[in-house]
């Protein structure tokens, strides 16, 4: 097995470390719940101390998680690509009105939008720290599992634990071409024939996904799928969740008074 294909799970696989934190105990409901109030508090903050306080807060979070410094720079990096665009454009579109700090040539760089662009990254950066740290200390199956508690979409649960068990078959079958076409001579770029190649492999995983689910859906129907995914699920609160649920909400509380009274 090659480097590619060890690596080919680890977006759906939690590490060692991370299934013996403190995080790996708390149960899965009450982490869905508070990542969900977290996101929505968080998006709504417009003051950059508050961003701050819980971009830090988010942090700590994220090493009682114990990631992988590795996995965790490459999802940071993944999100913070989008907002590189922001810093690129919101610091030259409050010029009218604005306090101009600097110009680049015709463009005018203003205090409002250099603000803004790192308000939002700072939100931005907490919600997606927060959220890895809370929901990736979980096991998937489990996961899903506490969705169907909180009264998710019984199809959505579904479509969530069938796209983790085939990821790593579909995944493969794209592999399995690559290598194909690399031994053929093919090689990605900008030509005609390169684009036709890269479409023809898209094109080829699609109908192998579309056949491979239809096989599957089969075989589901023949062993008494009724469209419900069975795991299990026996939750019971404990003491250390109840710990946990005071100190989300002191965590909350503390990011709102900074916010709004401070």
């Amino acid at each position: 097995m090659d480097e590619s294909e060890k690596t080919a799970s680890s977006p759906f696989q939690e590490s060692p470390a991370q299934s013996r934190t403190i995080l790996a105990r708390i149960d899965a409901r009450l982490k869905m719940i508070c990542a969900v109030v977290w996101a929505f508090l968080v998006s709504a903050l417009h003051d950059q101390g508050g961003t701050f306080l819980a971009l830090s807060l988010a942090v700590l979070l994220i090493a009682l998680a114990r990631w992988p410094a590795r996995n965790l720079i490459n999802r940071l990096v993944t999100v913070n690509l989008f907002f590189l665009f922001m810093w690129l454009m919101l610091p030259f579109s409050f010029s009218t009105p604005g306090q101009v700090i600097t110009t680049l040539g015709p463009l005018k760089v203003t205090k409002e939008g250099l603000e803004l662009a790192s308000v939002l990254t700072l939100k931005g950066n907490a919600i997606v720290l927060a959220v890895l740290a809370l929901l990736g200390t979980s096991p998937l199956y489990v996961l899903a599992a506490a969705g169907r508690k909180l009264k998710f979409p019984e199809k959505l649960v579904s479509i969530f634990l069938l796209t983790v068990r085939y990821y790593q078959v579909i995944f493969k079958e794209y592999q399995r071409l690559r290598k194909a076409m690399r031994a053929r001579g093919f090689k990605l770029g900008l030509s005609k024939n390169s684009v036709r190649g890269a479409a023809n492999l898209i094109g080829s995983l699609l109908v192998r996904s579309f056949d491979r689910a239809e096989r599957v859906h089969r075989a589901m129907i023949c062993r008494g799928y009724r469209g419900v995914i069975w795991v299990k699920s026996d939750f019971k609160l404990k003491s250390i969740d109840y710990f946990f649920a005071l100190a989300m909400l002191s965590a909350y509380l503390l990011v709102g008074v900074y916010e709004w009274k401070l």
